[in-house]
């Protein structure tokens, strides 16, 4: 139901929008509060494909799990000689139910890229086309402390900067997510939140970049 509500609200569509094909395409894909190795592991197989088309995985979860990293296809005969694909994962281990906290603190280093480089990090047509609040949104952004971000979020801010370098490299971003994000009093917010990140790179309503 938090899904449904912040994408209703926001987007217009009260249920993701991702396609298989998108998750092929895409260059960034940010895994949220799930475990696809273990809850839905279907997911890995397009997961592979992503990496394998030189897309990169970021997994934001209190612990980090094996599907996340790599997979070998037991069906695949070339799958299983290679030893898989690696998926090279940057695993940020942030405290359980912290994501609001990592989000902003991402968003305001897009900022920073923004005020010090116009059209580095935000995607401006878009925004202005397609988007409202977005002078809102900005101002609560510049009353965030992004190494109190990472310190509620309990990460290296070397994590925060990878992360915003790699959604600022690209607008074919997706972010996917379960309980992890759902399953608390704040969820609506934490996928407000979500929304918002990719909205400011015009990650939406384009091959590769959906929620």
């Amino acid at each position: 139901k938090s899904s449904g509500t912040r994408l209703g609200e926001t987007i217009g569509i009260g249920k993701g929008t991702v396609s298989l094909d998108d998750i092929y395409e895409a260059k960034v894909i940010l895994v949220m509060g799930q475990n696809p190795g273990t809850n839905h592991p279907r997911m890995l197989g397009a997961l592979t494909k992503c990496v394998e088309n030189g897309g990169k995985i970021v997994s934001v979860n209190p612990l980090p799990e094996a599907g996340t990293h790599g997979f070998i296809d037991p069906q695949s005969v070339g799958s299983v000689l290679k030893n898989g694909t690696n998926f090279q994962t940057l695993h940020v281990g942030l405290r359980i139910n912290t994501d609001v906290a990592f989000l902003k603190g991402v968003m305001r280093l897009l900022l920073d890229r923004e005020d010090a480089s116009p059209g580095s990090a935000f995607d401006k047509a878009f925004i202005t086309e397609k988007t409202e609040g977005f002078e809102a949104l900005s101002a609560d952004l510049r009353n965030t402390d992004v190494q109190e971000m990472a310190k509620t979020c309990g990460v290296p801010f070397s994590q925060l900067e990878h992360v915003a370098e790699l959604v600022a490299g690209t607008g074919r971003i997706i972010v996917t997510w379960a309980m992890g994000l759902t399953q608390h009093v704040n969820a609506v917010a934490n996928i407000h939140q979500v929304v918002n990140l990719l909205l400011l790179r015009g990650a939406f309503g384009k091959p590769g970049a959906r929620a």
